[in-house]
């Protein structure tokens, strides 16, 4: 975008997308710039190509179409082409909160652990990383009433939907995730929220292995 350009607001079209993928990430502040660092490295070619490689052709094949003409290279690339329309940018930001660190209990039982210098109530600033990603066409819509057309409602293609919401979807797991959970080795817990299409909460734990 141009920030030297100036626009009047009547030069400007409203387009909506109406249906979309949202991923956050919830982690301890302490993290943040390793967090950052993970997922910054979506934005490199050669760290999606080797992400790409790692994968067997047979499952890329099962989200990408490869022409019988294409070489393997080319067809990388083509879903690097893809990848560079959908996966443009995320933010991050910071909530404050604070969680009870032991089993509930009373006010007297929770002086305890104080007294011991342990913790009942736990302050903690929380890096929420977020991703939105828009799936099919966008429409215009009215600038009175802000709805599209109801009648392109019937041109809606419930398939090439589906599809690229399962592209969306699995690159994001194979791309970002694999890398996050890098992380998660140095935190008891760290929770994913996705929201849009489908509704889901994931959580990666650091189980206690059992003492032999």
């Amino acid at each position: 975008m141009d920030k030297n350009k100036s626009h009047a607001f009547s030069d400007y079209s409203i387009f909506c997308h109406d249906n979309l993928v949202i991923f956050e990430f919830f982690m301890p502040l302490t993290n943040e710039t390793k967090l950052r660092n993970s997922l910054d490295a979506i934005f490199y070619k050669d760290f999606v190509l080797k992400r790409l490689k790692s994968t067997d052709i047979q499952i890329l094949k099962q989200y990408f179409t490869k022409d019988e003409n294409q070489t393997y290279e080319e067809y990388l690339d083509n879903i690097c082409d893809w990848i560079s329309t959908k996966f443009n940018g995320y933010s991050i930001s910071h909530v404050s909160g604070r969680y009870r660190g032991k089993d509930l209990c009373s006010l007297h039982d929770a002086y305890h652990y104080i007294e011991k210098g342990e913790s009942y109530l736990v302050d903690e600033t929380t890096a929420v990383a977020k991703f939105i990603f828009p799936c099919g066409e966008n429409r215009i819509v009215s600038d009175l009433s802000f709805e599209p057309d109801p009648k392109k409602d019937d041109d809606l293609d419930l398939e090439a939907l589906q599809r690229e919401y399962r592209k969306i979807r699995f690159l994001f797991f194979k791309l970002f995730i694999q890398n996050i959970t890098l992380i998660v080795n140095e935190e008891d817990e760290i929770w994913m929220m996705e929201s849009g299409m489908r509704h889901r909460l994931y959580s990666w734990r650091v189980e206690s292995v059992p003492e032999p």
